[in-house]
């Protein structure tokens, strides 16, 4: 199974895919050194494309981020996209994590929680091209 990870300097965990255009895609079937494959997420999700439809034609069926808001989760789940959440920001100890069945699915609660990072209001948020930073 494949997951996609936001990634930052292709060792960090980024908090979102709104931070990042670079993601891990980890193929958990394979060894822990050549599992990750680095590139941008448009490269897979072109503009305009259906987001889990792109992916699971990629053989893609899970996300590991350390943020994801409500919308997104249930926009996953419910086209069968597993969401795992980050045990802190480094990425190979997240793939040990995940290789031993040791990350925990993200809960709706924790969703939750990230709605207040924006006031709650998907209007809010900040994206790759309206970046505050």
């Amino acid at each position: 199974m494949k997951i996609i990870i936001p990634v930052k300097e292709n060792h960090t965990i980024a908090s979102g895919f709104n931070e990042t255009p670079d993601v891990c895609i980890y193929d958990r079937d394979k060894e822990l050194k050549e599992a990750c494959i680095f590139t941008n997420w448009r490269e897979i999700i072109p503009p305009g494309s259906k987001i889990t439809k792109r992916l699971k034609e990629e053989g893609i069926y899970a996300v590991l981020t350390q943020e994801m808001q409500l919308l997104a989760l249930n926009l996953f789940r419910d086209n069968g996209i597993a969401v795992y959440k980050s045990n802190g920001a480094d990425l190979q100890s997240n793939l040990k994590l995940l290789k031993a069945d040791k990350l925990n699915f993200y809960s709706t609660e924790e969703a939750l929680e990230n709605n207040k990072l924006c006031g709650g209001k998907c209007d809010d948020c900040k994206t790759e091209e309206k970046c505050s930073d």
